[in-house]
């Protein structure tokens, strides 16, 4: 939950409240509490979406909408604000993933995300590779909850000091990456990097 009051401090220090009454919001995988919840209330304007591999892509489970973030079905330039929270440490292809969402934001639109951050790691790591023969891992897996699914999310990515240097690199997004230590919201401890990515206004 630190990341999760540290994402939503960076949100509100870059959109004022009333600004979700016309802003285009998607989040992947939204929880059902803290700024999930507010959004669900106050934003006029969202898509919630989750990852169910067994219906269709594109239809609504309830009320989330079926996605593979690596091959998404909305158009592009849909959105003005994307967010998803510890969601990039159990992709396969993260970067596939950013660069779709890169594609389905407007000009000048922003992505903000949490994923645990290791500071004793300089390069990032894939530890899960799914091949035609199922999926690798690499040493002892890790699973970390999932709010849709209780059988948890299998950790694939373990993300360094080179993270922002891997999104600029696979991507057009200009990269900020906000580390704070606050006892306001408590936000306090290691790992409570939020990143922020903003798609240039004319590309």
């Amino acid at each position: 939950m630190t990341r999760e009051r540290a994402a939503a401090d960076v949100v509100f220090s870059l959109f004022p409240r009333e600004a979700f009454k016309t802003l285009r919001v998607h989040e992947s995988a939204p929880g059902r509490r803290g700024l999930s919840l507010w959004l669900w209330y106050n934003s006029k304007q969202k898509v919630f979406s989750g990852y169910y591999p067994s219906k269709p892509f594109g239809s609504m489970v309830e009320h989330i909408r079926n996605e593979d973030l690596e091959a998404q079905t909305f158009p592009d330039r849909t959105f003005d604000l994307v967010i998803h929270l510890d969601v990039m440490e159990h992709l396969f292809h993260p970067f596939a993933a950013l660069r779709e969402i890169f594609r389905t934001l407007d000009f000048g639109g922003v992505c903000i995300f949490t994923t645990p951050t290791y500071p004793e790691w300089a390069a990032s790591e894939q530890v899960a590779f799914r091949s035609k023969d199922g999926i690798r891992i690499v040493g002892e897996p890790e699973y970390h909850g999932n709010p849709q699914d209780p059988s948890g999310s299998l950790v694939t990515w373990r993300y360094g000091y080179d993270f922002p240097l891997l999104i600029q690199r696979h991507t057009g997004f200009d990269v900020e990456v906000r580390r704070m230590q606050s006892n306001s919201i408590a936000v306090l401890g290691p790992m409570t990097e939020v990143y922020i990515l903003r798609k240039p206004r004319t590309f």
